[in-house]
């Protein structure tokens, strides 16, 4: 099982959603990405990496 941590960026991005619709962001990250993170499904596409974020 992995750990999920939020980047205090992440955590303020968050705040511009209602709290239901936190709670279903939080609620999904966790089942998409707690156990095999790097394997692709239908839902889950492999991260391309970026200049800008770099």
């Amino acid at each position: 099982m992995y750990e999920i941590e939020y980047t205090p960026q992440a955590v303020e991005d968050l705040k511009f959603f209602k709290k239901h619709e936190q709670n279903q962001i939080l609620d999904a990250i966790g089942v998409q990405l707690r156990y095999e993170p790097t394997v692709e499904t239908r839902n889950r596409k492999q991260m391309r990496s970026n200049s800008i974020a770099d």
